[in-house]
């Protein structure tokens, strides 16, 4: 009877503290110490052959059992930057961050970004690693990962979505079209777009139009938003809209 007790005992320590180390296993990960509850700054890559980053994240999320959503947002580019101009988080990631919109829906946020002069189209497999390496070292759900994107960073986000149909769930963009033949029966995930009604900018309005239009007609499901009286930077329209955050929370990646 003693034998069978200590057993017993033995057995649930042991199921104890594997449950501990799973809590925590996460925790003891190159993203620890950036898990704060606020945005901070890897200034140099994470992930071999990645890219420097944002990183926005509880520590209740990171350091419990559940999986949690991420998502990667894309900038614009950095063309009129300074030498030496350290690069914050932008307006487009913020609002995901928000006490009220973590508790809604608690997720990371990151916000890779390249050097000025530089293009998502120029370093696909740097975006592609840091995304393997956040996904590798932290609690996310694999069927919950999420790009959004502005002018080059929409662009970048219909390449990725084509270049990696199967790991994305959804996807926002605005204002950044692509040539329609480089991503058409290649996407899979649904997609939100927005536009400004006045942004001419390389024509963009019709651009986008006429993307939506071919990657609709090819079964992709989208929808493309033109903002009345808007110009290029017309984010702030779906990052402050609550329907737009239940849309893409309520995605998942089909299998």
């Amino acid at each position: 009877m003693k034998l069978l007790l200590s057993l017993l005992v033995a057995l649930l320590a042991s199921h104890v503290g594997n449950q501990d180390s799973a809590a925590q296993g996460f925790a003891k990960t190159p993203y620890q110490d950036l898990i704060q509850g606020r945005f901070m700054h890897a200034e140099e890559p994470l992930a071999e052959n990645g890219l420097p980053l944002w990183i926005h994240g509880d520590k209740k999320i990171a350091t419990g059992r559940k999986l949690y959503p991420l998502l990667v947002v894309l900038h614009g580019r950095r063309n009129n930057a300074k030498p030496g101009e350290e690069f914050t988080p932008q307006a487009i990631a913020k609002p995901w961050t928000t006490a009220t919109k973590q508790q809604q829906n608690p997720c990371f946020v990151v916000q890779p970004y390249y050097p000025p002069k530089g293009g998502w189209e120029k370093i696909p497999e740097q975006l592609d690693a840091t995304v393997a390496h956040l996904m590798k070292h932290l609690p996310i759900d694999p069927q919950r990962v999420y790009l959004m994107g502005f002018s080059n960073g929409a662009q970048g986000t219909f390449q990725t979505l084509a270049r990696d149909p199967d790991r994305y769930a959804a996807a926002i963009t605005v204002s950044g079209p692509v040539d329609p033949k480089s991503v058409v029966g290649k996407i899979k995930a649904p997609i939100r777009g927005w536009v400004g009604e006045n942004d001419h900018d390389l024509n963009k309005n019709k651009r986008c139009i006429a993307l939506a239009k071919e990657l609709k007609d090819s079964g992709v499901d989208i929808e493309m938003v033109v903002v009345k009286g808007a110009g290029h930077a017309c984010h702030g329209v779906p990052t402050g809209d609550p329907k737009v955050h239940q849309w893409l929370f309520s995605q998942k990646r089909t299998k």
